[in-house]
């Protein structure tokens, strides 16, 4: 049986990609910190789309959680890794909570890495794909979002680097990157309540996420054309909020 890999699946656009690809009958491994919410939607789609679907609960943020989880999958038949786990912050860099700011790189780019190499070592002669998650924010720097964006260049830097070599060696398994704008999102919300700015601003904030946010069941759609597609990356236009696919946005010099 075919399994699609999904972290940060328990809630916003993991989960929303977690129905999509149930919907259209692939079986599901979903990983995420909150056993609960898990669990009730592992029933919510074996009861309605009929296929298996195999919860596990680590926090990705601690490395050594993301070599046990791998291991603990890598005996299925995985078509497909989305690398979706990952949060933001917003702060003024003599605000910022270095702490969270570890956290943050040892999920967005330890543990997404991690994972990518892990499954290209695994999987390089097999009909596969890794879509690794970046953001609008990973292709054009965001405000007082500075850390968060650095992750997410690294992100999109480093999967379209391993897009290219891969192709070069013509190796069957692609690697791909979603790139996010503005999504009505918990992580979006949690973000911004977690930030350290003044509470007027956090609410002015809420409030465009709100009103310009992209739903997250939109993001599912783009995932799977982007799955479906030749093209390497998938963005969201942050002005026109239009969904591109592009075969790359970077200058790659090889």
């Amino acid at each position: 049986m075919k399994y699609v890999v999904i972290t940060g699946a328990s809630s916003g656009i993991g989960k929303e990609i977690a129905i999509k690809f149930a919907s259209e009958k692939y079986n599901l491994i979903i990983v995420a910190r909150r056993k609960e919410l898990l669990d009730n939607l592992k029933k919510e789609l074996e009861d309605k789309y009929k296929i298996k679907v195999l919860v596990y609960v680590y926090d990705l943020s601690i490395s050594e959680n993301v070599y046990k989880f791998y291991q603990q999958i890598k005996q299925n038949d995985i078509n497909l890794l989305v690398n979706n786990a990952g949060f933001g912050d917003e702060a003024k860099p003599w605000d910022t909570d270095l702490k969270k700011a570890e956290q943050m790189i040892d999920l967005n780019i330890k543990a997404l890495t991690i994972l990518t190499t892990l499954f290209i070592k695994d999987n390089l002669e097999k009909e596969s794909q890794i879509i690794n998650v970046s953001s609008v924010a990973g292709y054009m720097a965001w405000g007082r979002e500075s850390i968060y964006s650095a992750t997410k260049f690294y992100v999109s830097v480093y999967s379209e680097i391993i897009t290219k070599i891969l192709k070069k060696s013509k190796a069957k398994l692609k690697v791909k990157v979603l790139a996010p704008s503005i999504t009505k999102t918990e992580f979006a919300e949690v973000a911004v309540l977690n930030a350290n700015i003044e509470k007027e601003n956090k609410k002015t904030l809420i409030e465009i996420f709100n009103s310009k946010g992209k739903d997250p069941q939109k993001l599912a759609e783009y995932t799977w054309k982007l799955y479906n597609s030749k093209k390497t990356v998938g963005i969201v236009h942050p002005v026109f909020k239009k969904f591109i696919l592009r075969k790359r946005l970077r200058k790659i010099w090889m």
